[in-house]
């Protein structure tokens, strides 16, 4: 997909993640892309805006303060919006494997081509 394609409604993404600078990068390069963004720098905030936002992808760092990135994902696997979503674990360790309730890990710094390979599998739909 190049920045001049029109992709179909775009899919819907929470950026979760304590560093603003991350967030905002993410969020230029998404919105670029045709993607709907979102973000949140917390757990508590990230499971607020699920609520409204209702994403089809969440992007989640794992080490925040406070709430986890693990009890973040417990959660929204658990919410009936979310139960569904593509939610994509982004960690600074690459050695964890992928953690239980997400789908797939992206090591920091993140590979934009590997993360726009995911995000335009997701905005395609299930088994695309």
């Amino acid at each position: 997909m190049s920045d001049q394609d029109d992709p179909a409604p775009g899919t819907r993404v929470l950026i979760v993640d304590d560093n603003v600078d991350t967030v905002r990068m993410m969020k230029i390069l998404l919105k670029r892309k045709g993607f709907q963004v979102q973000t949140a720098n917390d757990g508590a905030e990230a499971l607020n805006a699920a609520a409204t936002f209702r994403p089809e992808v969440v992007l989640l760092d794992l080490t925040m303060p406070g709430m986890s990135g693990q009890a973040v994902a417990s959660a929204l696997r658990e919410g009936a919006t979310t139960a569904d979503a593509l939610i994509v674990a982004v960690s600074g360790y690459g050695d964890q494997g992928v953690p239980e309730a997400f789908d797939h890990l992206l090591v920091k710094p993140v590979d934009h081509e590997a993360l726009m390979t995911l995000l335009e599998r997701a905005d395609r739909g299930p088994g695309a």
